[in-house]
């Protein structure tokens, strides 16, 4: 796959919202043959930031994932553990549908130890997001598409993704938006819309 690493601003990222949530839109190069795996078999798991209280925005985001048909469940930023553990043993007892992994502050971190975990193993993710990750680390091979929503407001950083690296990297500076700071980036229901639409995208019915 064509590597794609792209730092869009905000004028960029009002486009992609628009488009991504018009309606079900393909990538033109994807052929209408191509067999989409389905949104009730994809598991996405939503990670917390500091003591669980200041990402109440990603309680908010997994309602809105249940209500498009995904299974999204929510763990505190420490629980990556856990998380990593409960997709490796479905994993081992035959799930193969799409892995989704979304973070906010300490729980952005989190969606990096957890999708490097799974590397070692092998295990693919089709979608990474993070919202005001404040030690990003790199972005594994194994991870298909990952968006990056910082701001430069002393907490959030720019993703970079690993050498090798051959998927789709999205990093959205909003640094210019009035109201988007370090407690309300995962809050911003345009954020969401835009998540909810890429993932669409990539699922089916």
């Amino acid at each position: 796959m064509h590597q794609l690493r792209r730092s869009l601003t905000v004028a960029a990222l009002a486009t992609a919202v628009f488009f991504s949530t018009a309606g079900p839109l393909l990538p033109q190069h994807r052929p209408h043959s191509v067999q989409l795996p389905k949104r009730a078999d994809t598991h996405v798991y939503l990670m917390r930031g500091l003591f669980g209280i200041f990402s109440l925005g990603m309680d908010d985001l997994a309602g809105k994932l249940n209500q498009h048909g995904y299974r999204s469940d929510l763990y505190g930023w420490d629980s990556w553990e856990q998380v990593a553990a409960l997709i490796v043993e479905r994993h081992e007892r035959g799930h193969r549908g799409p892995i989704v992994v979304i973070g906010h502050s300490l729980g952005a971190n989190a969606v990096f130890y957890v999708s490097d975990h799974l590397h070692r193993r092998s295990i693919p993710v089709l979608l990474g997001v993070t919202f005001d990750a404040t030690e990003p680390g790199k972005v594994p091979d194994n991870v298909t598409t990952f968006i990056n929503f910082w701001a430069r407001d002393g907490f959030g950083h720019p993703v970079q993704a690993s050498a090798n690296y051959a998927g789709e990297l999205d990093n959205f500076d909003l640094s210019s938006q009035s109201d988007v700071d370090h407690t309300s980036i995962d809050a911003l229901d345009r954020f969401h819309q835009f998540v909810i639409g890429k993932l669409s995208n990539m699922t089916s019915n």
